[in-house]
């Protein structure tokens, strides 16, 4: 900490935001030196004020004016703990651009598969490379109107590149401020604590205690690790609040069916309208939303976002759906193929994030209180009898084990059968053994353990030793399936979440225009 230096503010006027900026000639700057360093000579102060001039900043002094000038303390402080989230600058690059090659992936890979192979030829006992079965000049005889989607999409890649490229110019700022401000380097973020990151602040903070020029007066004075939750968590406070309060109608407009749908889908929408429309760049609550006679004006106004939101997820629906159900695909089929017993495995759902989520709490830390209570939440669970089911689940994994043993003996003994003969039309021993290993390994991996104790109190009130949630109503039921049931909303089979992703692309749109537009009132209200 004795290598963080003291910076002083520059007195460079606020309408000239940008340190490199030639025209910058009337700039009065003034730098302290390092606490470790003698006072500097005249000469070499006047070298440095005429370097600053002249826009000719080292990352170091460039890092030490951004942190002179921070105009929004809350958005800073954002952006450090994003950076921090994601590794450092090498690997949030490489994660975006790993996202940009993935959707590219998707897209021509799809492309090539529905318009480059002739898939009549596949049978043909001519059709013996790829080159027997792919269709020359493909890309001339897709649909004029498939031509029209992909000139779309070449100009969204163009437009996700160019933002990529802002991109990494902002997080180039942030990397300096960890390497020269705070003393830590991309590989020791790897490692290093949050609370480590959020004293080296608060040292900086204390030692540059006037030096911003933000607008807030508070952010002038001194900063602790509260202070700073608060003001990263700002936003996600008021949506914690959101919906645990069920303040928010996320129900499908359908008579008598009352279960929330909240997907990730469905979040993303909700944070675009109501984020956008109640905050203002300060990520303060704008001032409207304070008085009384505005309040119907921004209900209809919330309830018309709500409703374009819904529009526009109508018009975009088959192409995302298209998307999402290809790139589902690609990235889950040999893991379940791999393991097909994971079927079985549960994770919590995004409803059951934000209602489990404390205020102020950063989103690592809550992530890790959440996974350790993943081995417990899938015990209670488990212990629950299903007797009939086992019963039927041992049988099914009896037969299907036989036949895949039988075979896989019977190819061991003569291995030209295993990929030659035919057990039906078509179907080699090959196919049915991978069929039948499928399913023993599906059913043996629902089986419970023999030997497992029955004690749905101690395991539920052990997860909520973690997930901080055991309603009242729930005191005395742990062990009935009303309660089970009601945990396992917010704890579900994998497959089941992932397949209610996929449908939220459809019936979000419908949430938007009929259920959410019920909810402005209250959600004005709220705020």
């Amino acid at each position: 900490l004795r290598n963080i230096p003291s910076a002083s503010p520059f007195t460079l006027p606020l309408h000239n935001k940008d340190p490199n900026s030639t025209n910058n000639e009337a700039a009065q700057t003034s730098f302290k030196k390092d606490n470790r360093e003698a006072p500097s000579s005249n000469s070499a102060e006047d070298e440095r004020i005429r370097r600053a001039k002249l826009g000719i900043l080292n990352p170091r002094e460039r890092a030490l004016w951004k942190w002179a000038n921070i105009e929004n303390l809350d958005r800073f402080l954002q952006d450090v703990y994003t950076y921090y989230l994601g590794s450092g600058y090498y690997a949030i690059l490489l994660s975006k651009a790993l996202d940009l090659a993935t959707l590219a992936f998707v897209v021509y890979f799809s492309t090539y598969l529905t318009t480059c192979i002739d898939y009549s030829k596949l049978k043909s006992s001519n059709a013996k490379s790829l080159s027997d079965i792919r269709v020359d000049q493909c890309y001339a005889s897709i649909h004029p109107l498939a031509k029209f989607f992909l000139w779309l999409f070449y100009i969204y890649f163009a437009l996700k590149i160019a933002q990529l490229y802002l991109d990494a110019q902002e997080l180039r700022e942030i990397h300096h401020f960890y390497k020269y401000l705070l003393d830590i380097s991309d590989k020791d973020l790897q490692t290093v604590s949050w609370q480590v990151v959020v004293r080296r602040i608060m040292l900086l903070k204390d030692q540059n205690a006037v030096t911003s020029n933000v607008s807030d007066m508070k952010s002038k004075s001194r900063i602790d690790a509260h202070d700073i939750a608060n003001r990263i968590m700002r936003k996600d406070n008021y949506f914690i609040a959101l919906y645990n309060k069920d303040i928010l109608d996320l129900t499908l407009p359908i008579p008598g069916y009352r279960r929330n749908l909240l997907t990730r889908t469905l979040e993303w929408n909700l944070n675009l309208c109501i984020s956008g429309f109640v905050f203002n760049e300060s990520g303060q609550v704008r001032q409207q939303f304070l008085k009384e006679a505005k309040r119907k004006e921004l209900s209809e106004e919330l309830s018309k976002r709500f409703m374009l939101a819904g529009f526009l997820n109508i018009i975009l629906a088959p192409l995302i759906v298209t998307y999402f159900i290809l790139l589902y695909f690609f990235r889950y089929f040999n893991e379940y193929r791999r393991n097909p017993g994971s079927i079985g495995s549960r994770q919590y759902t995004p409803f059951a994030e934000w209602k489990f989520r404390e205020f102020n709490e950063l989103y690592h830390i809550f992530q890790r209180r959440i996974n350790l209570s993943v081995p417990e939440a899938s015990k209670y669970v488990d212990q629950f009898p299903k007797e009939k089911t086992v019963l039927v689940l041992k049988f099914v994994s009896f037969i299907s084990g036989s036949f895949a043993a039988v075979l896989g003996i019977l190819s061991v003994v003569d291995p030209d059968m295993f990929f030659n003969f035919e057990i039906t039309k078509d179907r080699t021993v090959l196919f049915y053994i991978s069929i039948f290993g499928t399913i023993w390994a599906i059913c043996h991996g629902a089986i419970p353990e023999e030997y497992q104790v029955f004690d749905s109190e101690a395991s539920l009130k052990q997860v909520a030793s973690f997930t901080h949630y055991l309603p009242k109503h729930w005191e005395g039921k742990y062990h009935t399936d009303e309660v089970k049931a009601e945990f396992c909303e917010y704890f579900d089979l994998k497959p089941l979440i992932l397949l209610r992703e996929l449908s939220s692309l459809i019936f979000t749109p419908f949430i938007l225009w009929f259920s959410l537009p019920k909810s402005s009132n209250r959600i004005i209200d709220f705020f």
